[in-house]
């Protein structure tokens, strides 16, 4: 059937229009169109908002859902305003819907051919699940010339990597999911020849199902238990319009090349050893290199939480969102560090701010191990005024935070499940090795967690033992740092290959007393 869309953020647009298959995810059929511009959202739990479309014919508009008013409000879904992640493409001949976004605009040209002008350039780049980095240095020097990042343009298909992986089961789309992520390593071509360069090596990091989408392989191994790595990688792929393209060693069904460029980049700048690698995004994938160049490997499903993706307020790092909270004698003080100057509204919470947010409740006894909000404990003055702000949302407890913002019951419990994930692996990754915590002479995050949170936070909920908060080492981008190295040198390619050709999997998911040890974890400040 036909989708009409009208765009109340760019009047002067003309309509666009879409073919989508009745019954299929409303939500999935317009962003993964290309009209709409893409946008973190809550991988259709129903909680962000940000997918709500307006049903234009009073005929066409389904009964509003109790989850939707209360999202959206009255007024709104008395006007038609519906959530489309709860909504399937319905049986009518055709559909006119409104959507408060402008239009998107066109992706980058693909970069023309070669020039004999152009610098001779290295491209890296990370396909993160949800965001796409790039970086374009010389090959004479490694000098910059290009770099950014845009949200993953598969993002309609879902948050997290199982989503993705059951959509690219379905008819059809695994061929527009590999052509996305093939448009997206373009958009890193195209920035590359605009500023004078010329892509002569190509290494794309990603973990194992966002390369399998990209290079159009099956991923019926990744889909269901037992788990199963068809694709090695350190391999020289050829795709269309691209120069040969490295991919780095997969090396379990769910820890991938963004993990072995991750420790590429670490072995290649000295990093004391023992270390730990954390790569935490929708999966957490965690790698232990000791002196002797054994390899221990866990993943983890941690879900979009860490991405800012999920909490009824979450929203990535970004400078219209708060990183960071801290007490004031007035109460909670909301902070970005990406914002050059004070904000004076922020718009959403990134999972950095969330982690700080969980540690100064737990600071003031506001919130016990479990996750539960205890104002009946609190004695400070400035504890008993945040306790003020508890209110009840769906029947359970809800407190209210400066800018309009607010933390549910739900939203902790996410993130109690992120901290268990994050904790239990950690702790059998050591076991598996002999080590103690104190064994550890680094523990590199990658990412904003590493970045943005302070070590106290992650101490005092429990993501790390208490003492080794003092080895964390923020480590950024460590995948895409990886990537430019092994695409600007391929000597580092065999060493790193070897290193992981002997990893030791842990099956963490398929230990006895996997669920027992998962519930021991699921206490905040308790290892």
């Amino acid at each position: 059937m036909e989708i009409m869309l009208a765009s109340l953020a760019d009047a002067v647009s003309a309509p666009r229009s879409l073919q989508a298959e009745v019954g299929t995810s409303l939500s999935r059929a317009l962003w993964l169109s290309g009209l709409l511009p893409v946008q973190a959202m809550c991988s259709g739990l129903g909680r962000c908002g940000r997918c709500r479309v307006r049903f234009c014919d009073a005929a066409d508009c389904p009964p509003f859902l109790p989850e939707e008013e209360e999202i959206l409000g009255s007024e709104a879904v008395e006007k038609g305003w519906r959530l489309a992640c709860r909504r399937q493409v319905p049986d009518v001949p055709s559909l006119r819907l409104e959507v408060p976004v402008p239009f998107a605009s066109a992706p980058p040209s693909p970069a023309p051919g070669k020039s004999s002008r152009a610098v001779a350039a290295a491209l890296g780049v990370d396909l993160g699940t949800t965001s796409v980095y790039y970086r374009a240095v010389r090959q004479e020097d490694g000098s910059l010339l290009a770099e950014g990042h845009f949200l993953n343009p598969q993002a309609g298909a879902g948050a997290d990597i199982m989503s993705r992986l059951a959509a690219a089961r379905q008819a059809g789309m695994a061929e527009k999911l590999a052509c996305l992520a093939r448009e997206a390593v373009r958009r890193g071509l195209a920035a590359t020849f605009a500023a004078g360069g010329r892509v002569d090596a190509l290494c794309v990091a990603g973990n194992t199902a966002m390369t399998d989408i990209l290079l159009g392989r099956s991923v019926e191994g990744l889909c269901a238990a037992p788990y199963r790595l068809d694709y090695g990688g350190h391999d020289t792929a050829r795709l269309p319009d691209m120069p040969p393209m490295y991919i780095p060693p997969l090396m379990a069904p769910f820890v991938g090349g963004d993990v072995s460029a991750g420790l590429a980049a670490l072995m290649a700048a000295g990093t004391p050893r023992p270390l730990v690698l954390a790569d935490l995004g929708t999966n957490g994938e965690f790698a232990l290199l000791d002196g002797e160049d054994r390899l221990y490997l866990v993943s983890v499903p941690l879900g979009p939480a860490l991405e800012g993706i999920g909490p009824e307020c979450g929203l990535q790092a970004a400078p219209e969102s708060i990183t960071e909270f801290r007490l004031s004698p007035q109460g909670l003080v909301g902070s970005s560090s990406l914002a050059r100057t004070p904000a004076a509204h922020f718009e959403g919470i990134s999972a950095t701010g969330y982690l700080s947010l969980l540690s100064l409740l737990r600071q003031t006894g506001l919130m016990d191990a479990e996750g539960h909000f205890t104002p009946q404990a609190v004695s400070m003055p400035l504890a008993r005024r945040l306790a003020a702000g508890l209110t009840r949302r769906h029947g359970h407890p809800c407190l209210q935070l400066p800018y309009g913002l607010r933390l549910t019951a739900q939203d902790v419990e996410e993130l109690l499940k992120v901290k268990a994930a994050f904790s239990l692996a950690l702790h059998s990754l050591l076991e598996a090795a002999s080590l103690r915590p104190a064994d550890l002479a680094c523990l590199c995050l990658a990412g904003a967690l590493g970045e943005h949170v302070p070590v106290g936070h992650l101490e005092r909920l429990g993501f790390v033992p208490q003492g080794l908060g003092a080895r964390i080492r923020a480590v950024g981008n460590a995948s895409l740092d990886g990537a430019v190295l092994l695409a600007r040198c391929p000597e580092q390619r065999e060493a790193l290959a070897r290193c992981c050709a002997g990893a030791h999997v842990i099956p963490l998911a398929e230990a006895p007393d996997f669920h027992q040890q998962y519930v021991r974890h699921m206490r905040f400040g308790v290892e």
